[in-house]
């Protein structure tokens, strides 16, 4: 695979290039990571470009904090510590949030594949075992997978799979494990290991995928119950703590504000465009991880 521009760029920078492959020598294990992710690229070049995307944060700081030293702070007359504290802070907090931020992206990437795949197994698992039905080779169900837009990430692994069989001509069983090592999923790698071990003690495919797509169909049920469950529960507490608490807190600080009170109106604004917004925010987001990216 071709590397993007913007990687070429950063990676034929000499000292870029030199503390990415000591980046990756200091963690190796980011390759796996990458794999899981479905990132094609090398562990050194990751870095690489990880370092580079900090060096421009690092400059956007520079230029904010300049930009607001310039303006901003010597309208309102700043102090001159202030003002060297914002422009050394600034870019050191850019540099250090695009660093973690970027870093992070691969482990959360491979979360979401894992979720999708474990969602999604249920239905592929059927699909293979209505095709094993008919007598279609295992090469064959995969390659149908893998044109399957419907099953998400199980698609994408497929694809995988199909590729090194039809291009480069590797075995099934030797594939199937090279899958099952950059797989996000624990359910799906004991999918494929089954499928492994069924092939070469002389078992029925057939019957085990009816079997599997039989265990996975329940256990959807089961997390589908649960996650209606905990969304029942969720709606309560949105209601307590996003219409009910915050009306009850503006009627209060109105009447304050009314009575002439010191702090009403300063606590009315806060809950209006601080707290209520966060809080929907914070719902959003956890009803949004409760149901899956599917």
């Amino acid at each position: 695979m071709s590397l993007s521009p913007y990687y070429k760029f950063w990676m034929s920078v000499p000292i870029v290039s030199k503390i990415g492959r000591k980046m990756y020598d200091s963690n190796p294990d980011i390759d796996i990571v990458l794999e899981k992710a479905n990132n094609n690229l090398r562990g050194e070049v990751f870095y690489g470009g990880i370092f580079g995307s900090s060096i421009i944060a690092f400059f956007i700081g520079l230029l904010l904090s300049t930009f607001l030293n310039l303006t901003i702070l010597d309208s309102i007359g700043a102090q001159l510590p202030i003002k060297l504290m914002i422009w050394i802070l600034a870019p050191v907090l850019f540099l250090a949030f695009t660093y973690m931020i970027a870093g992070w992206l691969p482990s959360n990437t491979v979360s979401e594949r894992k979720k999708n795949i474990d969602r999604n197994i249920s239905y592929a698992t059927n699909y293979m075992a209505a095709m094993a039905s008919a007598d279609v080779t295992p090469s064959a169900i995969f390659r149908g997978l893998a044109q399957q837009d419907i099953y998400g990430e199980i698609k994408i692994e497929s694809e995988k799979i199909a590729r090194d069989i039809d291009f480069f001509g590797k075995d099934l069983m030797k594939v199937l494990q090279k899958a099952i090592a950059r797989s996000p999923s624990e359910k799906f790698q004991d999918f494929l290991q089954g499928i492994i071990t069924t092939a070469s003690s002389g078992g029925s495919l057939k019957l085990y995928f009816m079997a599997k797509s039989e265990q996975f169909m329940k256990e959807n049920r089961l997390l589908q119950e649960k996650d209606l469950q905990t969304l029942g529960v969720m709606a309560e507490s949105f209601v307590t703590v996003v219409v009910a608490a915050p009306l009850f807190l503006i009627i209060m600080m109105s009447t304050m504000a009314m009575m002439g009170q010191q702090g009403g109106d300063t606590l009315l604004s806060a809950t209006i465009f601080g707290l209520i917004p966060v809080a929907q925010f914070v719902f959003g987001y956890l009803i949004y991880d409760t149901g899956g990216k599917d």
